[in-house]
């Protein structure tokens, strides 16, 4: 039970993290391509209509349904392409999205001795690779940066968040250095 509902929710999150304004895109791109499909059916029946006409001066209609019906295909190539385009760009930052969600589930969220929040190498992961920590800041901006530092004090090399590991020898957590994100540690 547990397990689908983390299933759930890592694919809800997935689905939060989605670019709908890209979705937007193909959606009005689509809604072009059905308009210039209709109008390029209507414009073939201009022609077959124009073809079964035997009247005077037909050459030249059929000459500027023709060129119509040339202009409305390219139309519909090139919203053809740009829908190509922004599907493939919508699979590369959904695959972008589940291999960073992968790469995270190695991670747990873990509170330091001092109380601070971070991410460390989940246990079954161990002996693979050295134990290491990632910024929480970062992991929510979707980037991955190990914590960089000794036991005492960690720091994130990307946003410059600084995480105490340890407390000193009273048991409180000295404000020696703070962070130069929010002054705070």
């Amino acid at each position: 039970m547990l397990a689908a509902l983390t299933d759930f929710m890592i694919a809800l999150e997935i689905v939060l993290e989605f670019d709908f304004d890209s979705l937007g895109q193909i959606v009005r791109l689509t809604g072009e391509a059905g308009q210039a499909t209709g109008k390029i059916a209507t414009g073939l029946d201009k022609v077959k209509s124009l073809f079964k006409s035997s009247e005077a001066g037909a050459d030249s209609e059929v000459k500027l349904a023709l060129g119509e019906l040339s202009d409305q295909v390219a139309n519909a190539k090139v919203t053809n392409a740009e829908l190509k385009l922004l599907v493939l760009a919508l699979q590369a930052e959904l695959a972008q999205l589940q291999s960073f969600r992968s790469d995270l589930d190695r991670y747990e969220l873990w509170e330091t001795p001092t109380g601070a929040l971070v991410y460390r190498l989940g246990q079954n992961a161990e002996g693979k690779e050295p134990s290491h920590f990632l910024c929480p800041t970062c992991v929510e901006g979707k980037r991955k940066s190990i914590l960089q530092g000794h036991s005492g004090f960690r720091e994130c090399p990307v946003c410059k968040s600084g995480f105490r590991f340890e407390q000193d020898k009273f048991g409180t957590v000295p404000v020696s250095r703070r962070s130069r994100t929010d002054g705070i540690l």
